[in-house]
């Protein structure tokens, strides 16, 4: 059975109805659910309530679990490093406690979803591959990269096959806005308030953009991996765009002129972060396919009712 953590987000809820429709076995775990999201569950995966810092509840939500994909996280860039201590107590010690148990419960697999536009930090080449120097300069990166190291720690120690996938700035429908976390969504919301949009710095910052729907197939080889991985993995487009060119392209698809306001850079914000996606087309036979207009324009029309998305 494959236990799915963190199965009510925007990623995780793709990835329970693609393994799902996919025939797979999935318990559904999460520390509550929406309740339309949890009937359509029913009859199809188990659906289990508990939060991640619940070591009893999590050794219970294991019984039978073999492959586990980790999607759990209370981090979020925007945070900045104002609450480094809470990132640690919320975001790592829970994560190496899950871990242990994991082991205790004889889990196979881990399949852990980081973060790949935070872990390398400011002096990374561009494209980023994976054997890059891993240096954050935010807590959200920081506490990424330390679970990291915790699984591929258990890895070594213990043989827990493991796919670490670094996945750039997802999106697509159903990806809600959460404060600090998300320019797509962020713009998309200042779009349904007719509000402008808050720009940090000149607005020429470039990230690394993939759709939801490029991820979860991803998410997807991980789990059907054959053989016994210890991987990590960069999960992106390759291709990088300025928040400038962001905008651009969404007032295309809306037919909306935002007004823009901008605000100071952020200091734990690195100018350039694009991903080299070449070891998951070798490893995972994966490449994204969906161009990032095409990405946009699904996400509009669902916005405008004409498509649920995932």
């Amino acid at each position: 059975m494959i236990g799915v953590y963190g199965a009510n987000g925007f990623i995780g809820r793709y990835v329970v109805r693609r393994l799902v429709a996919a025939g797979l076995p999935v318990r559904a775990v999460s520390r509550r659910f929406d309740a339309g999201f949890a009937a359509s569950l029913a009859g199809r995966a188990d659906v289990f309530e508990g939060d991640l810092g619940q070591q009893l509840a999590m050794a219970a939500s294991l019984q039978d679990v073999d492959t586990v994909v980790q999607l759990v996280s209370s981090s979020s860039p925007g945070l900045k490093n104002d609450h480094a201590a809470a990132d640690i107590r919320e975001n790592v010690l829970p994560h190496v406690e899950f871990l242990q148990t994991c082991i205790g419960a004889g889990v196979r697999r881990y399949v852990f979803v980081s973060s790949g536009g935070t872990v390398y930090g400011p002096d990374a080449p561009v494209p980023t591959p994976e054997d890059a120097a891993t240096n954050p300069i935010s807590s959200h990166g920081l506490t990424k990269l330390t679970v990291e190291k915790y699984v591929r720690m258990h890895g070594h120690v213990d043989g827990l096959q493991h796919v670490i996938l670094r996945v750039a700035n997802p999106f697509g429908p159903g990806q809600l806005y959460r404060k600090g976390q998300g320019l797509i969504p962020a713009i998309f919301e200042r779009w349904q308030k007719g509000a402008p949009v808050r720009i940090f710095g000149d607005g020429e910052a470039q990230r690394d953009y993939v759709y939801i729907d490029d991820v979860i197939e991803a998410i997807e080889a991980a789990v059907r991996l054959a053989g016994a991985p210890q991987l990590v993995l960069n999960i992106g487009s390759g291709e990088a765009r300025s928040v400038n060119a962001v905008i651009a392209a969404i007032e295309s698809a809306t037919g909306h002129r935002f007004d823009r306001e901008y605000v100071e850079a952020r200091a734990t914000d690195v100018p350039v972060a694009c991903l080299d996606i070449a070891a998951a087309r070798r490893h995972l036979g994966w490449a994204p396919r969906t161009p990032f207009d095409a990405g946009i324009a699904r996400t509009v029309r669902a916005l405008d009712g004409e498509d649920g998305g995932g």
